[in-house]
């Protein structure tokens, strides 16, 4: 008995099972030997005033980047940090945070930021591409694919005496395996330069696009039915805890202003809310079942849901079960729905063009190309 535990132990470690940001495999073996896709992607964005078109763009489609993440095979573990620049004398140098596979929470960090400040051109771009490389928690698995976008459109100052270099933090991310692709906003002097400096010296791509970040919205005749789907789905969740009601109405809100920014941002999200990347079992007591089963005989009597606190342990669970068959009922739907909805705008890109060289665009033709060399494949067009 003891010999097959050593064997299991040992297996467990080959196959990099546990927590993926932190698993250190015996190996350097790729990502399929593990079974999972582990990808870490940071976007290191300009949020001066100028940058406004661009931030909202990112906004509108941020869900579509995820559901090409969602489609990667291996299966794929997700994590999305963010960095905000600006420059000294404005409300803040950096606003930086750190990686998290929670979707709902990205997001809500993603809307904080508002383009403000600026004004002299240079920013302060060494600093934010030096916290972007060495603040993160970025992972330590040498399977995992660590992608950081420099999105700016102006160059970085480089008459502060403060020890920030972009060319020393570029040479670091290469020897840590964090690969910098710079998409540059517009055409300010001096930037494609050192953008291209920055994503030769650290193996990535350099991109230039339309100062508004060229971003299309391409709505469709689905996209209501999946902003519907989207609300029942809502209906599944069932908070717990101290703040669960906060965050099932977040995951309303958000639903909300997807819709604001563009039908086609409502239902990219809908996609996202039915593939396993979106989880939160910190609040929807479904999900923490699913993740952990003992985990109703944990909570504490104050934060056991309201609708099944006078049920009996097994009534509960029933609850819980019929609350997720409805779930994935739902999810199965929006996947339909979704597949005809992405036949559709692919016909609409390939009438119009109107994708090429956007934001977007960019991020997906990369994440695509460089999945590769780790042995990721995305499915999604």
């Amino acid at each position: 008995m003891k010999n097959w535990t050593i064997v299991v132990a040992l297996a467990l470690l080959c196959f990099g099972f546990g927590d993926p940001a932190g698993a250190k495999p015996q190996n350097s073996s790729s990502v399929i030997t593990q079974q999972q896709a582990i990808i870490d992607v940071a976007f290191c964005l300009d949020t001066t005033g100028s940058m406004a078109d661009l931030l909202e763009g990112a906004k509108a489609k941020i869900w579509s980047i995820v559901n090409t993440v969602a489609s990667a095979r291996p299966k794929p573990v997700l994590r999305i940090a963010l960095i905000g620049y600006r420059d000294l004398n404005d409300t803040y140098v950096t606003r930086v945070f750190d990686f998290t596979q929670d979707l709902e929470t990205m997001y809500s960090h993603l809307r904080e930021y508002k383009a403000d400040g600026g004004g002299d051109t240079p920013e302060h771009v060494n600093q934010a591409l030096y916290e972007s490389v060495n603040k993160l928690t970025w992972s330590k698995n040498p399977g995992a694919l660590k992608i950081l976008y420099l999105v700016g459109d102006a160059p970085p100052h480089m008459d502060y005496q403060d020890g920030y270099d972009y060319r020393k933090v570029s040479r670091r991310a290469a020897a840590s395996g964090i690969i910098i692709n710079t998409i540059q906003c517009g055409n300010i002097p001096g930037t494609q330069q050192v953008w291209q400096e920055i994503a030769k010296m650290a193996e990535g791509k350099y991109a230039a696009i339309d100062q508004s970040g060229g971003v299309a919205n391409i709505n469709s005749p689905y996209d209501a039915e999946l902003a519907r789907l989207s609300g029942e789905l809502n209906k599944t969740y069932v908070a717990y805890g101290a703040s669960g009601t906060t965050n099932l109405a977040v995951q309303s809100e958000h639903d909300a202003v997807s819709k604001e920014a563009a039908p086609s941002s409502a239902a990219e999200r809908a996609a996202t809310k039915a593939s396993p990347l979106y989880k939160n079992e910190s609040w929807d007591l479904v999900d923490a079942v699913r993740e952990d089963e003992k985990k109703l005989d944990k909570l504490n009597a104050a934060d056991m849901p309201k609708e099944i606190q006078g049920l009996s342990r097994a009534k509960q669970k029933e609850y819980l079960v019929e609350k997720q068959r409805e779930r994935s009922q739902i999810q199965q739907k929006i996947q339909d729905v979704t597949k005809k909805r992405d036949s559709y705008v692919e016909d609409e890109k390939k009438k119009s063009g109107s994708t090429k060289d956007a934001f977007d665009s960019e991020v997906l033709k990369t994440l695509k190309e460089q999945g590769k060399d780790k042995g990721i494949t995305f499915e999604k067009k």
